[in-house]
């Protein structure tokens, strides 16, 4: 009997602790997400259906950051809200959080190849009118890139919490290598992007407001549609920074003094779903400020009533001929 007892006490081992998240933060993501999702695939219908990536650089920049931020609400969703699994399905899922990084990357450094366009565009107006093909593909690639450079690194070592169950982390091989990354990752995801961003725009939309050389430059419908997505954009800008400097700021600090653990704290998941919110509220700035989507939705609107209206009366006619009455003449 003992030894029996002996062998279970040997083959028995401490369950590791799981970590869940507060149902409150599961359903907050949940709704704020699929609002984001919804609203991010209302902005790219109506984008497609209108063709606006054909009329500039900039508004093709424009379809793909409203991509960008549907497939990273998208992301977000399937590998934040809910746990991770156990065992190496794990380490893959982990690891696979990457995707989301990788579009939210992308998405902030496409927004800043808009701002550094417009800017070239409105300073330097005749230089960079035409551009070769060979040079757009490139300006439409170079987000794509940056963003893989740089979630690279965090894909290698992104690994399962062994101590929490569900839960991800990266597993860095010691303190200098975590310093490194965290400061790379604050400097490339939040600093330098906020730095060119806001240089570019102000200096643009001062250009913009007080040079009457640039007024003469342009027609006066050109010059109304040009401010127009100058300030579209510049909103778009002032949320991401909003929306952004609280997780990074909180990444920063844990990198210094690494007084808590980052990835449980509810703080830490909070700001993660504050950055996320900037590719939700994206869309809802396109629909109050930019005049093309407005046109397009009323456009696809029409058609749509149109066609219901058709479905309801297939064989209406006109008044005229419903009431027509044949007479002969005496």
């Amino acid at each position: 009997m003992d030894s029996i007892m002996s062998n279970e006490s040997d083959n028995f081992t401490m369950p590791v602790d799981r970590h869940h998240d507060p149902v409150w933060l599961v359903a907050l993501r949940f709704t704020v997400v699929c609002i984001g999702i919804i609203l991010n695939i209302l902005v790219t219908v109506v984008f497609v259906y209108i063709k606006m990536y054909k009329k500039s650089l900039l508004h093709g920049l424009i379809v793909q950051q409203s991509f960008l931020d549907l497939f990273g609400c998208c992301t977000f969703l399937f590998f934040y809200n809910q746990d991770a699994p156990d065992g190496e399905i794990g380490t893959v899922f982990c690891k696979g959080r990457m995707l989301f990084w990788f579009f939210a990357v992308t998405s902030t450094y496409n927004l800043v190849v808009i701002t550094i366009e417009r800017y070239l565009s409105i300073m330097y107006p005749f230089k960079f009118q035409d551009k070769p093909i060979l040079i757009v593909c490139i300006i439409y690639i170079t987000p794509h890139v940056i963003g893989a450079l740089i979630v690279f690194h965090l894909a290698i070592l992104a690994d399962i919490n062994e101590d929490k169950s569900g839960e991800c982390l990266y597993n860095y091989p010691n303190n200098k290598v975590r310093f490194a990354s965290g400061i790379c990752i604050f400097l490339t995801l939040f600093f330098i992007p906020t730095c060119i961003m806001i240089c570019c725009k102000g200096r643009a939309i001062w250009e913009i407001r007080s040079s009457d050389n640039w007024r003469q430059r342009h027609s006066t419908s050109d010059a109304s549609m040009y401010k127009n997505l100058a300030y579209t954009m510049c909103f778009v800008v002032i949320v991401f920074i909003c929306t952004s400097s609280p997780n990074f700021t909180l990444y920063l600090v844990y990198i210094i003094c690494q007084c808590f653990e980052f990835s449980t704290i509810v703080g830490h998941e909070i700001t993660v779903l504050m950055y996320t919110s900037n590719m939700c509220i994206n869309p809802i700035i396109y629909g109050v400020k930019m005049r093309d989507f407005r046109n397009g939705l009323h456009q696809i609107w029409r058609k749509i009533h149109g066609l219901a209206r058709r479905d309801f009366h297939p064989n209406s006619s006109s008044p005229s001929q419903s009431s027509g009455v044949t007479t002969s003449s005496c």
